[in-house]
């Protein structure tokens, strides 16, 4: 058995693929891990917002126009919509300008802060169109995407679907914690995720995963120059959660449904999971944790 991982930086975070066949070469296995992670720079040259040639850029520019767009960004904007509907806006898209205001305006590669024409203050996911079939976006106000909940678990969706047409026996994608895999691990038994969260009390937990995504959020993982979390709360007064787990067939839906259990309420939870055929954990200020019916029944220990 040749079993290789090999790390790289994208997506302002560390991406590690791993992957393994019997009777592949190690020259074969890093051509294939680093033609699967070239897919996580096209995606995120397509869908970051601090680059003025990419189409969240090109989009910002032309607030009332339609604008050809990539798959990379047509397909994460889809479920961000999605999400947006179900969660009555408090996941929303339309939120880079929000984040930007709030000190989130800097490209993690030079730390150059990257400026948009001025968004509407009260844009909001309702102001944007999308037509797949076109591959074209149109937004009625200006406004300032961020695919940043969606986007990454595309990619790791992607580079993943990769190296599983490469016909390896088992490969794992984790892009800072949003992570998936298919097959076996090295050991030929599941693959093994440790998740951490840097809140009080909290114990690691094993998940274990043979085809599926694992993707996590926090208020802990990204803070503004002011200290302030990357996670925008639309209603104050709410259950304050500090960070959640979620287990999905696609980094995707994990990924955008990570960060939509962090805004909605405790009692919303297990229904917006179980329309995506995911499960959740969640923990909050105080102690207190959400978990859906079907966390622990075998996927995670």
């Amino acid at each position: 058995m040749t079993y290789l991982r090999r790390a790289y930086v994208a997506m302002d975070t560390r991406v590690e693929l791993a992957g393994w066949r019997d009777g592949a070469s190690e020259r074969e296995l890093v051509q294939l891990l680093d033609e699967a992670a070239s897919l996580l720079y096209e995606v995120e040259a397509a869908a970051t917002r601090f680059r003025p040639d990419s189409d969240v850029a090109r989009i910002a520019a032309q607030p009332g126009a339609w604008v050809r767009v990539s798959p990379h960004v047509a397909y994460p904007l889809q479920v961000a919509l999605w999400l947006a509907e179900w969660t009555g806006g408090r996941f929303d898209p339309a939120c880079g300008h929000r984040l930007a205001a709030m000190g989130f305006d800097r490209d993690y590669r030079t730390g150059e802060r990257f400026r948009l024409p001025g968004g509407s203050p009260d844009a909001t996911f309702r102001d944007i169109e999308l037509d797949v079939a076109r591959m074209a976006v149109r937004t009625r106000r200006p406004l300032l995407l961020d695919l940043g909940a969606v986007a990454k678990g595309y990619a790791v969706d992607l580079a993943l679907a990769r190296l599983r047409a490469a016909h390896l026996a088992g490969a794992m994608v984790n892009a800072g914690g949003d992570l998936a895999a298919f097959g076996f691990g090295p050991s030929r038994r599941f693959w093994e995720v440790e998740i951490r969260h840097e809140i009080p009390g909290f114990v690691p937990m094993v998940v274990r995963l043979a085809s599926g995504s694992v993707c996590s959020s926090g208020l802990y993982a990204r803070r503004g120059p002011n200290g302030d979390a990357h996670l925008w709360h639309p209603r104050p007064g709410r259950a304050r959660a500090l960070a959640a787990t979620v287990v999905a067939p696609y980094a995707m839906m994990a990924d955008g449904l990570a960060t939509a259990c962090m805004l909605v309420e405790p009692d919303e939870i297990e229904r917006l999971c179980d329309e995506a055929g995911a499960e959740a954990k969640v923990w909050y200020e105080g102690g207190a944790c959400v978990e859906t019916r079907g966390w622990g029944t075998g996927a995670v220990s």
